[in-house]
């Protein structure tokens, strides 16, 4: 069956060009901004119904072939994309519940996609509210496999649904010359369904509940027209475990701004933070860090950041790089901070955009072990009349704090090509690949824990808009995995979706 599937697989693969993707799919893997202003005004619903005929190859992801589960299936899948627009508040919802019911029934299963978003002006230029959730799978143990088309497919086994929620009162306002700000969040992040036996079982036990909570107040001079501007600021992080120790984070200093010509500025930051090689849940303000660099802004539509300095890991690198066009956007950046995972997931989203939908979220196994984050990502994304382009490079470093967990790696890079072909035909191919590794410390202090695993995969998708609010589509995708995990995978399914 494996061979067929991979005939068929190339067959549509070498004949779809790439496009625009219905716009709300949260199963489409092409990135794409979706802003305020592009919502309808007043409440808008769409219900929608999709179900798809699949063939799957090696649904369980089996290394050895002759373990492999070939099997065909249907998939049925509700959802409802909502929003909400008016002067004083703007509000985002989609979610999908997905059912699917295979030949091989221990495959059966049911999962769930939800990303929602609102803000509401409580006192207009004074007070906001804002408010995000998500419901999704979430990866138990890297090391086994990866959430191939963010959708739970493959090696259900080792996946749990994940669910984040966050509230957070905002205050901003305009003093004369000067602005103050201050806000907290309050969230929570709960793994459910979460295995009780198996290997999965190790990585689960440090997948933790948690409570997250930041707070971040300043008070500085506006910026514009000024030759020198400046700012004091001081932030809060804490999160409590069910399980697990708790983590406690606190800053405090002051940032300038000393213009040196109309396009370039001199920048710099210090002050005290928490000394997290000595303790991370104690807070306080033991350790001093500084950065200096330089600021230049051309025009509206480049930025250019770049600082170094110290923190209480060592030395600290700062870049920022933006360049818009009318039809190229170029972005570039490098930062290194103190993170938790669950904090990443629940409560590092801005509040006032909403979430480009990331069926590709990766979760590292240890979810409550905080780490100094390393991250450099590069992209390039183009727009034509029609075709858009995305090209993504990264290379992400956890390094906990702890001797255990070991401290992992990726690099990488995902293409994304989006195709209208016609007036009711569209076309969207992507293709990605990863380099993971983990290792350098022990698990359980006794045994070798490592392992790196190079990960690659490709989706393609020819949709075809029969009439108004019914779309037929067919899709194909191939995976593989080397390294100290070797398999791969194959799927193709044939759609229709109905919007009401």
């Amino acid at each position: 069956m494996k061979r067929t599937l991979a005939a068929a697989i190339t067959l549509a693969l070498a004949t779809t060009a790439t496009a625009e993707p219905y716009q709300y799919d949260l199963r489409s893997r092409f990135s794409r901004e979706l802003r305020m202003e592009d919502l309808k005004p007043g409440l808008y619903l769409q219900p929608r119904i999709e179900s798809a005929l699949m063939f799957v190859g090696n649904i369980n992801l089996a290394q050895d072939s002759a373990d492999e589960v070939d099997t065909a299936g249907i998939e049925f899948s509700p959802g409802i994309y909502a929003s909400y627009l008016s002067p004083r508040a703007q509000a985002f919802l989609d979610y999908s519940l997905i059912g699917r019911v295979f030949e091989a029934d221990e495959y059966n299963g049911v999962t769930h996609l939800l990303d929602t978003r609102g803000t509401y002006d409580v006192v207009p230029e004074w007070f906001k509210m804002h408010g995000s959730a998500s419901y999704r799978d979430t990866v138990i143990d890297p090391s086994r496999s990866f959430n191939y088309g963010g959708s739970g497919l493959f090696a259900e086994s080792n996946l749990s649904q994940t669910l984040t929620a966050s509230v957070t009162p905002d205050f901003s306002h305009d003093f004369g010359d000067f602005r103050v700000d201050a806000r907290y969040t309050y969230g929570r992040t709960w793994f459910l369904d979460q295995p009780d036996s198996g290997d999965a079982l190790i990585f689960s036990q440090y997948q933790d509940d948690s409570i997250d909570q930041l707070l971040y107040t300043s008070v500085g001079t506006r910026r514009e027209n000024r030759s020198l501007s400046a700012r004091v600021f001081y932030e809060w992080q804490n999160s409590d475990f069910e399980r697990t120790v708790d983590y406690q984070y606190e800053r405090a200093g002051a940032e300038a701004g000393w213009r040196l010509s109309r396009t370039l500025s001199f920048v710099a930051d210090g002050g005290l933070e928490s000394d997290l090689d000595e303790s991370t849940v104690a807070g306080g303000l033991d350790e001093t860090f500084w950065h200096a660099g330089l600021e230049w802004r051309p025009d509206e539509r480049t930025l250019l950041d770049a600082r170094y300095g110290e923190r209480f890991f060592g030395d600290s690198w700062r870049v920022n790089v933006r360049r818009e066009t009318k039809y190229v956007t170029l972005r570039a950046s490098y930062i290194e901070d103190p993170e938790v995972e669950t904090r990443r997931v629940g409560l590092n989203l801005d509040p006032g955009e909403i979430p480009v939908p990331d069926p590709g979220f990766d979760l590292s196994g240890f979810t409550s072990f905080p780490y100094v984050r390393k991250d450099a990502e590069f992209s390039v994304l183009a727009e034509g009349a029609r075709t858009k382009l995305r090209f993504d490079v990264y290379n992400r470093q956890r390094e906990y704090i702890n001797d255990f967990p070991p401290d992992e790696e990726r690099q990488g890079g995902q293409f994304n090509v989006l195709r209208d072909l016609g007036a009711h035909l569209y076309a969207e191919f992507d293709a990605r690949y990863e380099d993971v590794f983990a290792g350098g410390r022990t698990l359980g202090q006794t045994n070798p824990f490592l392992y790196q695993f190079y990960d690659w995969n490709a989706t393609g998708r020819l949709s075809w808009e029969v009439y108004s609010n019914f779309l037929a589509s067919a899709e194909a995708g191939y995976l593989k995995r080397t390294g100290d995990t070797e398999y791969d995978g194959a799927w193709l399914a044939f759609r229709v979706r109905y919007t009401f």
